[in-house]
C-alpha cells in the first residue's frame, strides 16, 4: 500500500521539528521521524498505563473502605495492613489459584505454525520481555482468554476458534487481532489490577457463603434436637449466622460492581491496544464474528464455559441489572468503537 502524505501546516511542521530536535539533543543522537513518533507514542503509552494503575488502585481503595469501614473508624492503624492483605490475596488468586484452576489447558503443541508465530510476533511488538505460552481449551465455543502464570502468562484459544480459522471463517488478520487483545491484557497486567480491585469482595463472598452454609446446618441440626434451651440457642445461632452471611454476600455483590466496571474499562483498552498492534478494522470484524457465531450456541452451553467472565466474549446477559455485573462491555459498543477508529485512518 502506498504511503499517504499527511498535510500539515508550516507552523505544525516547525513545532514538530523543534520537538524532534529537543529529543535528539536529549538522547545525543539525531532521531528519524519514525523514531520521534515512536518515542512520543511510547510516552503516551506509559502515561496511559499510569492512569490505568491509578484508576485501579482508586477502586481498590474505595472497595476496601466500603467493606472495611469499621477498621477506618475504630482501628486506622490497621489500614496499611488491610491494603497489604488485599495485595497478597490478589497475587495468590491471579498467579497461583487461577492457573491451578485452569491446569487442564495444555500447551498448544499442534497449533498451526502461523498462529504460534503470531503470538510471538505480537508479544514482541507489544514489548513483552517474557513471551506468553499458547494453550488450548478443548471446547467448541469460539473464544479466547488470557491468564497469568509463573514465570510467563498464557494466551488460551478454544478448539472451536482454531477450527473456525482452519475452515476459513476467520482470516489470519482477524485471528491475530483476537490474539493481540489477549496479549494486551497480559502486557497491561489487567488480571492483577482486576484481582486487586476484587480481592476483599472475594473474601466477603467466601465468608458469606460459609456463614450461610453453617447457619443452615445449625438450623437443621436444631430441628433434630429435643425441645429445650440447647435447641433454641442452636436455632437462633443458625439463623443469625445465615443472616450475617447474607449481609456479607450483599456487600460483596455491591462492591463487585465497581470491580466489574474496571474490567469493562480494561476490555476497551485491550481492544484499542490490539487495534494498534494489528488494525482496528480487523479487531471489529473479529468481535462481530465471535458474537455472531456464539449466538448460534445454546445459552446453557455458553454457561458451562469455565471461568466464563474471562473469555473475550461473555455469555450474554439480558437485563440492565445483569449488565452492571458484566465483565465485558456490550459487543456492539466495542465494535462501534473500533469501526470509528478504522474510519479515522
Amino acid at each position: 500500500m502506498e504511503e499517504q502524505q499527511i498535510p500539515v501546516s508550516r507552523e505544525v511542521y516547525e513545532r514538530f521539528a523543534l520537538l524532534r530536535a529537543r529529543l535528539s539533543a536529549r538522547l545525543k543522537r539525531k532521531l528519524t521521524w519514525d523514531e520521534t513518533v515512536e518515542l512520543l507514542l511510547e510516552r503516551q503509552r506509559r502515561k496511559n498505563e499510569i492512569i490505568s494503575w491509578a484508576y485501579s488502585v482508586a477502586i481498590f481503595v474505595a472497595i476496601t473502605w466500603l467493606l472495611l469501614w469499621p477498621v477506618y473508624v475504630f482501628a486506622p492503624a490497621l489500614i496499611p495492613l488491610m491494603y497489604a492483605i488485599g495485595l497478597v490475596i490478589a497475587a495468590v488468586s491471579v498467579y497461583i489459584l487461577g492457573p491451578w484452576a485452569l491446569r487442564t489447558y495444555k500447551p498448544f503443541a499442534d497449533a498451526p505454525a502461523e498462529v504460534a508465530q503470531s503470538v510471538e510476533e505480537l508479544a514482541a511488538k507489544a514489548g513483552m520481555k517474557n513471551l506468553p505460552v499458547l494453550t488450548v481449551s478443548e471446547t467448541e465455543e469460539i473464544n479466547a482468554m488470557a491468564y497469568c502464570g509463573i514465570p510467563r502468562g498464557r494466551v488460551c484459544l478454544t478448539r472451536g476458534l482454531i477450527r473456525a480459522y482452519e475452515e476459513g471463517r476467520f482470516s489470519l488478520a482477524e485471528l491475530r487481532a483476537i490474539i493481540a487483545h489477549e496479549i494486551a491484557h497480559l502486557k497491561h497486567q489487567d488480571l492483577l489490577k482486576f484481582g486487586l480491585a476484587l480481592s476483599w469482595a472475594n473474601v466477603f463472598e467466601y465468608a458469606g457463603n460459609e456463614s450461610v452454609r453453617m447457619g443452615v446446618r445449625m438450623a437443621n441440626a436444631s430441628e433434630g434436637e429435643d425441645e429445650g434451651a440447647f435447641a433454641i440457642v442452636t436455632a437462633i445461632a443458625g439463623w443469625f449466622s445465615a443472616a450475617a452471611g447474607s449481609l456479607l454476600l450483599l456487600l460483596a455483590k455491591l462492591a463487585s460492581a465497581l470491580s466489574l466496571h474496571l474490567s469493562r474499562r480494561h476490555e476497551l483498552e485491550a481492544d484499542d491496544t490490539a487495534a494498534e498492534l494489528t488494525r482496528p478494522g480487523d479487531m471489529a470484524a473479529a468481535l462481530e464474528k465471535i458474537t455472531t457465531m456464539n449466538a448460534q450456541l445454546e445459552q446453557r452451553e455458553l454457561d458451562r464455559l469455565p471461568y466464563a467472565d474471562r473469555w473475550q466474549i461473555q455469555p450474554r446477559n439480558t437485563t440492565w441489572a445483569d449488565r452492571l455485573w458484566d465483565t465485558h462491555p456490550p459487543s456492539e459498543v466495542r465494535v462501534a468503537r473500533q469501526r470509528s477508529l478504522a474510519a479515522a485512518l
